[in-house]
């Protein structure tokens, strides 16, 4: 456990020492972040002025949501796209044999080796869309907060294990670039309440696409709307998705044929 916490420590060091070498870009990030934030939210405001609820949620409560979004948007820019994406990569050059002879699992490997630093001002500007909708409803509270933490870690499970789900498809198709996008569907769909979907999408968002568990579920822990058959629901999926993630990376491995042979 401890090399594995000192290997992520290199990982970390390493990244943030070569994308930080220009200044500037960390400045020109933060600008980029908050003006599509902003343009999000103030979009989200217009709506608003014309209806008071969507799926029976307020301004406030589809803030907190929005907020949620963003957060997890910009934890897959900042860990898994980086880190993921280029699984294809290494497949369909031969470049996995190289990870295969390191002396600490292949999936640990992919999982932390590399991070997009720059985007790090997104999480945060996420993370405070959340604090101020939380603020406006009056759940800013301590156990409110601690239900919302474990949640945005279920939904960040549930997103990476199918992110490396479908990087592993690159064992046995090659280029899954493609394939891959259906990963940012949670920033589209999930910006909404899924009761306000009709119910053939509710079904799609919730069990096939789980669009639900990702933002919806994080969103009602922070606005106290969370109740037991979702929070059970959310555990359950995140649990099976990292099963079923790790058991076809194992499959994948056992089945690849190296570039040399």
């Amino acid at each position: 456990m401890k090399r594995h916490l000192r290997l992520i420590a290199l990982f970390v060091r390493a990244t943030v020492q070569s994308q930080l070498e220009y200044r500037s870009g960390v400045l020109g990030r933060l600008l980029a972040n908050l003006m599509s934030v902003g343009t999000g939210i103030l979009l989200l405001w217009a709506m608003f002025q014309q209806v008071s609820s969507v799926g029976g949620w307020n301004f406030d409560q589809v803030l907190v949501l929005v907020g949620v979004v963003y957060t997890v948007e910009f934890v897959v820019e900042i860990w898994f796209y980086p880190s993921l994406n280029p699984v294809s990569g290494y497949v369909r050059k031969g470049e996995f044999d190289l990870l295969l002879l390191k002396p600490v699992s292949s999936q640990f490997l992919v999982t932390f080796r590399y991070l997009q630093v720059l985007e790090f001002s997104g999480l945060v500007i996420g993370l405070a869309v959340i604090g101020i909708g939380m603020h406006r409803l009056g759940s800013l509270t301590l156990p409110n907060l601690l239900i919302l933490a474990v949640f945005l870690v279920v939904a960040l499970a549930i997103i990476y294990s199918l992110y490396l789900a479908l990087s592993t498809l690159a064992f046995w198709f090659t280029r899954i670039e493609e394939v891959a996008s259906i990963i940012w569907l949670h920033s589209t769909a999930g910006s909404f309440p899924v009761a306000a979907y009709p119910g053939w999408a509710r079904v799609l968002f919730t069990f096939v696409l789980p669009v639900a568990f990702v933002t919806n579920v994080p969103a009602q822990a922070a606005t106290g709307r969370l109740t037991w058959d979702w929070a059970l629901g959310a555990l359950a999926f995140a649990a099976t998705a990292l099963l079923g993630s790790g058991w076809l990376w194992g499959r994948a491995i056992r089945s690849y044929s190296s570039a040399s042979s």
